[in-house]
């Protein structure tokens, strides 16, 4: 089939292309503008690429138009889509269709998706299981990619729960990381949330999760398939394993080996594995050294992601104290979690919040919260917005401290910028 993908550039919408280039589809796509993600598809052969979306970028032969979710209805090659008759489907929907040709081991959960399927990618690696991966954010250990091509029958995907887009999967294996009440701007509750959760597991033939989560229990309670509740291993075992540190990082290594116990895997190469993997593009990523600091760059961008993250770079760096420039997601997530963000702030020795990146926040969102709110809540908080604040904002801390940029919007961009500086 012709397939032209609209936010090719997109993370997962990249890694679907790939899939479908790999099953032999004739596939093009735009971008608006380029970026890392962009420029590898140029690298692997794609060669009907554009770095801006206009009408005249769709070929009238394609079959199918594939859309990011961040594209709107009113793009223009998906309007000429409409015009010239041709199908679309959003990257969730493809996806949900593709799966359909596989054995689908699903990761799904509020936290740690990214880095529990990059663990079992690895261990994969190690046993020579070759599944099909797609993954939601480049990994060393694909050589920068986000995809893998497989030859066996089974697909490692995450399964993102935003506008319940994971409801077009029907896995074989979910795996849920975890449970808390995220994506305030389409959930407009935790039951709502939580409702979406139980949809999938319902229709998922084995549901693999924590033994001790309390959440998840209750979730699955009156779910009628098959439960496999995972034990908790101690701190001490993941240890000598990991090159990923932070106690978050050691569950999702625990149901990594689950899996693979599910799967009759052999253990102990699938342990050597999970040694190999060092994280993926902005989880706890080093970008280096700047201003007598060590600088990392972080997507976490809920309280409980703060947390857990700050918590474990205190644990791997006890004797170093830690800056944080963070960049709030959304009004509406804000203003949702104001408490809870405030008390995660408080984990940093040093704090400065980072203007607010909007994304889908409507008027009232925006009129409910301003990062002022958390200054007059503790004055010890700073305002960044610019590389030479945030210069000034790193000389609070001491030679060899560390210094992290965290956030889903822009401030990965504005890091990379400070390593210039």
């Amino acid at each position: 089939m012709k397939l032209h993908f609209v936010g090719i550039g997109g993370i997962g919408t990249s890694g679907l292309a790939q899939l479908c280039h790999h099953l032999g589809h004739d596939v093009s796509g735009s971008n608006q503008g380029s970026n890392p993600v962009f420029e590898k598809l140029q690298t692997l052969g794609f060669s009907n690429l554009y770095d801006t979306h206009d009408a005249y970028n769709l070929d009238p032969a394609s079959n199918l138009l594939i859309y990011s979710e961040a594209v709107p209805e009113d793009n223009p090659e998906r309007e000429r889509a409409r015009d010239l008759g041709i199908p679309e489907k959003s990257y969730f929907e493809y996806l949900g269709e593709i799966s359909k040709n596989y054995q689908t081991i699903a990761v799904a959960g509020t936290h740690g998706k990214t880095t529990t399927t990059g663990l079992i990618t690895a261990g994969f690696q190690n046993t020579a299981f070759e599944a099909t991966v797609l993954v939601g954010s480049t990994l060393d250990i694909l050589d920068g990619s986000n995809f893998k091509a497989g030859n066996n029958k089974f697909l490692l995907a995450e399964a993102c729960e935003y506008r319940d887009n994971f409801k077009f999967l029907k896995p074989d294996v979910l795996i849920i990381t975890n449970l808390e009440w995220d994506h305030a701007d389409y959930f407009k509750s935790k039951e709502e949330y939580f409702a979406a959760f139980k949809r999938i597991a319902s229709k998922s033939k084995n549901v693999l999760y924590h033994q001790n989560d309390e959440a998840v229990r209750e979730l699955l309670e009156d779910v009628h398939t098959n439960k496999l509740p995972v034990p908790e291993q101690s701190a001490n075992s993941w240890e000598a394993i990991l090159n990923i540190w932070g106690e978050a990082n050691q569950q999702n290594a625990t149901l990594a080996l689950a899996l693979a116990h599910f799967l009759s895997l052999n253990l102990d190469d699938f342990k050597t594995g999970l040694g190999n993997y060092k994280g993926a593009g902005r989880r706890q990523e080093a970008l280096g050294s700047r201003h007598d600091l060590e600088i990392y760059d972080d997507y976490g961008h809920h309280p409980t992601e703060i947390k857990a993250t700050l918590q474990a770079f205190r644990s791997k760096f006890p004797n170093k104290k830690i800056g944080l420039i963070y960049e709030p997601h959304q009004y509406s997530r804000t203003h949702k979690f104001f408490a809870e963000f405030a008390e995660a702030f408080k984990l940093a020795d040093h704090t400065a919040l980072f203007p607010i990146y909007e994304a889908r926040d409507t008027e009232a969102d925006k009129a409910a919260v301003s990062l002022q709110d958390f200054v007059t809540d503790n004055p010890n908080l700073y305002l960044v917005s610019t590389l030479e604040e945030a210069q000034n904002f790193a000389k609070k801390l001491d030679k060899g401290d560390l210094l992290l940029f965290m956030g889903a919007g822009n401030i990965s961009q504005f890091a990379k910028e400070f390593m210039k500086t």
